[in-house]
């Protein structure tokens, strides 16, 4: 995904999270899909790994930071204490719910490089100032306990998202229909972005 066909910057800092839908799926509603966390002890699809147990995601502008919105109630509740980020690794639910919104959608993705599966044959696309392997998003790509991939989009404008490295949430900008299914999707924590005020905090896996 070049700059001439994406849109995305190859060097700098993303900070809104328009920076992190090319150009070509701008103009979709976009949404910011919260990554569960891990307990350290429990099953991942517990709700006690949810955003919305301690932050109410619908009340909270998107461009909402874990580590502000939690600090308050750290002392009150040990649990968040024990939370650790998934760092990008799917849960069950979210996997299935993304690969649902996906549907037969033919999509492509980046991988980051530092994650050691870079094909030999491939050639490094940067954004944001990172090397990034491009290839066909495969059903293995979105399947629970793998890192998602940081950016995945399909040709015909309909579904994008991207992320940080190490993600704990994915902005997602898609036609209204598989919109509304993500944003109307229990299995999943999300929260609609303004693209012109929402920004992308640092991931809780920094």
């Amino acid at each position: 995904m070049d700059d001439e066909s994406g849109g995305l910057s190859k060097s700098g800092w993303g900070k809104f999270a328009r920076d992190f839908i090319p150009q070509t799926h701008r103009h979709l509603p976009m949404l910011r899909l919260y990554l569960p966390f891990h307990d350290g002890a429990a099953d991942v699809d517990t709700e006690l790994g949810r955003w919305s147990r301690y932050v109410d995601v619908e009340e909270q502008p998107a461009s909402v930071d874990w580590f502000e919105a939690t600090a308050h109630i750290a002392d009150e509740d040990s649990g968040v204490r024990e939370l650790t980020s998934c760092m990008g690794e799917l849960d069950a639910s979210t996997a299935a719910a993304l690969r649902d919104a996906i549907g037969d959608i033919a999509m492509r993705c980046l991988r980051w490089v530092g994650y050691g599966e870079t094909p030999l044959d491939s050639p490094a696309t940067r954004v944001f100032d990172e090397d990034y392997f491009e290839a066909d998003l495969g059903p293995d790509d979105v399947r629970p306990d793998r890192r998602v991939p940081e950016f995945a989009w399909d040709s015909a404008g309909r579904l994008v998202w991207g992320s940080r490295l190490y993600p704990d949430s994915l902005i997602v900008a898609a036609e209204l229909p598989i919109f509304r299914q993500l944003r109307n999707d229990p299995r999943i924590d999300s929260a609609t972005v303004r693209s012109e005020r929402d920004v992308l905090p640092r991931s809780a896996g920094d």
